[in-house]
């Protein structure tokens, strides 16, 4: 059995906060090693661009895309400065939360040329509403959901069950244990950034059990050094991709599950 992966990343506004990259410096060098890490391995990453990231990485983020990168949306209206109201996407009213995704959107099309068909949100904030949004405005696939994400104060609230959505919107969750808590009270997820050896290869082993596994990073985390967390968890998160055989890469727009049947 064949079972779906996708490697995803988020090119966060520089400067927002402790959840951002200090600077575009430091943006643009974790952007550059995590894509040459997947694209080296064989996977197509999916980078989900800010508005601020588009205008400021649009060279870079051009280059990747000629070399197999796809391209997608991030919209985090609480590390941004260009949206009214700078809080967590989930937390806004749908009329505010159109209003943030056809901004970001315009922006990303003014410096990258191209309408992205793939989104996700900052913090995984969001809803039912934000999805079916989110297919209202065209864009064909999201990576929303994070299971188990229990923080209210964010719009942050998924339930345990981590399969692949097919309504509103084909959306792709984290692979994520939510039995196990981050110091954030986010759920531990699959990324490089968290974890030790063990438990990736565990979180691997849960997403295969599910159906389908979902990487993810930030430029807020310092990639590219081959010391420290993220470098030992880069090789042990490759070493265990590349041993399972039944994983198929896949970029999120690339991606089309199989035929769904709509509960009655």
């Amino acid at each position: 059995m064949t079972i779906p992966l996708f490697c995803t990343f988020n090119a966060v506004a520089a400067g927002t906060g402790k959840d951002a990259p200090p600077d575009w410096e430091f943006s643009s060098r974790s952007l550059d090693a995590y894509a040459n890490l997947m694209l080296g391995a064989g996977f197509w990453p999916t980078i989900f661009v800010s508005p601020e990231a588009a205008r400021a990485h649009a060279p870079m983020l051009e280059e990747l895309m000629e070399r197999g990168c796809e391209l997608g949306l991030l919209v985090s209206p609480s590390q941004s400065s260009i949206f009214p109201k700078q809080k967590p996407m989930g937390t806004l009213s749908i009329a505010e939360q159109h209003l943030a995704i056809t901004q970001a959107r315009d922006v990303f099309a003014q410096f990258l040329y191209h309408v992205p068909k793939s989104i996700r949100t900052g913090f995984h904030s969001g809803n039912q509403d934000t999805l079916e949004l989110c297919q209202t405005l065209g864009f064909t696939r999201s990576s929303i959901t994070l299971p188990g994400a229990q923080l209210r104060q964010l719009g942050s609230e998924w339930p345990n069950d981590a399969p692949i959505r097919h309504t509103p919107i084909i959306d792709m969750p984290v692979t994520s244990n939510p039995d196990e808590k981050l110091f954030n009270r986010f759920p531990l997820y699959l990324s490089p950034e968290f974890g030790t050896a063990t438990s990736i290869a565990a979180l691997v082993a849960r997403g295969i059990h599910n159906g389908h596994v979902c990487v993810t990073g930030s430029t807020a985390s310092e990639y590219g050094s081959p010391h420290g967390v993220i470098g030992a968890n880069s090789d042990a998160l490759l070493d265990t991709l590349i041993a399972t055989e039944s994983l198929r890469p896949y970029r999120l727009s690339d991606y089309t599950p199989a035929p769904y049947d709509k509960p009655k």
